[in-house]
């Protein structure tokens, strides 16, 4: 891939996670209540270096782009958002998002979540996408309102699709076609 993106919002400006962002981000998985539906929860301050390392590469490679969400003010690490994998032999891009619990309640996950599709359905995206998928646990209604105010919808439950921590996860799948998203 060529330079990594940047996309700016209102309020928000996402570009690419550095390691300046450990600290931010291992508070933020490392948060039991940020975590409760999500396939990581941190324990060492390493994890968080490492992560960004992890995803600075499947930008390289083409697999994935992963965003820090900033806010324009003042700079400061929201949490960040992405495409997780692209499926090229579907066209599909596999995206998620989680917010430090200071960010929470404040609209910024909408309004990133707007940003990055626009930007996955856009002549800019390096890849060729007709479907947005995101995976949510069961109980993530929160996670559930941001895709529905987008247009995605549930195309059903995946039963025990997750394993993490210890347990099996029943994940609902939710998609945006670029049909859909372009009759907006």
């Amino acid at each position: 891939m060529n330079k990594f993106p940047t996309l700016e919002t209102k309020r928000l400006f996402l570009d690419q996670q550095t390691l300046e962002d450990s600290i931010p981000i291992w508070k933020m998985f490392s948060d039991p209540e940020v975590t409760q539906f999500y396939d990581l929860a941190f324990t060492s301050k390493d994890e968080a270096a490492q992560l960004i390392t992890d995803d600075a590469k499947q930008f390289v490679d083409g697999k994935g782009i992963r965003w820090a969400i900033r806010d324009k003010v003042d700079n400061q690490f929201l949490g960040s958002c992405g495409i997780n994998r692209f499926e090229e032999g579907n066209h599909v891009a596999v995206i998620g998002y989680e917010l430090a619990k200071n960010a929470w309640g404040k609209g910024i996950a909408t309004e990133a979540t707007s940003v990055m599709i626009e930007y996955i359905f856009s002549q800019a995206c390096p890849k060729s996408i007709n479907k947005i998928e995101a995976y949510v646990m069961i109980g993530n209604r929160a996670s559930e309102v941001i895709l529905e105010k987008h247009g995605f919808q549930c195309d059903g439950i995946l039963r025990q699709h997750g394993y993490w921590k210890g347990a099996y996860h029943d994940l609902k799948v939710y998609s945006l076609l670029r049909q859909d998203f372009e009759r907006c």
